[in-house]
Order: C-alpha cells, then sequence, then structure tokens
C-alpha cells in the first residue's frame, strides 16, 4: 500500500499543492505524513483522497482510521 507522500509524489504535488487541491490546510497534509495525525477525520481523508484521484482505502496513512470509521457505522447501525 502507497504511502501519502508516495502518492503525492506520483502525482508531482508538493504538500502545499496538495492542500491546496484537497482543500485542507497544509499542516494537515504535513501532519499526516509526518505521523502526527493518526486519525484524520473521514470528510478529509476524502477530499485527500479525491485530488490525488485514489480511494481512501488506497492510502496507507488512512487505513487505521478507515476501521474506526467502519466500526463506528456498524455500532449506528
Amino acid at each position: 500500500m502507497p504511502s501519502l507522500s508516495a502518492l503525492r509524489r506520483r502525482r508531482m504535488l508538493t504538500q502545499r499543492a496538495l492542500a491546496e487541491k484537497a482543500g485542507v490546510a497544509l499542516s494537515t497534509v504535513y501532519g499526516l505524513e509526518a505521523g502526527h495525525r493518526p486519525r484524520p477525520r473521514f470528510g478529509v481523508m476524502q477530499q485527500i483522497a479525491t485530488a490525488l484521484e485514489v480511494e481512501p482505502a488506497d492510502v496507507d496513512e488512512f487505513r487505521p482510521a478507515l476501521g474506526l470509521e467502519a466500526e463506528r457505522k456498524k455500532v449506528a447501525a
């Protein structure tokens, strides 16, 4: 599974360019890549994944948070 940084570089985007394209703060992209944000909000994951033209599950850093989101949906159902 590729990292956020690897996916970003494949698209030839800087952290700033990805943040702008996704509509999130630069600190969000930096924090995710640096491992300082282990549980991003689902909406943020979707915005970044859309900007990178991938599914959220295709981003290594998003996998732990996606598992929590799935559990949250099961409990709510």
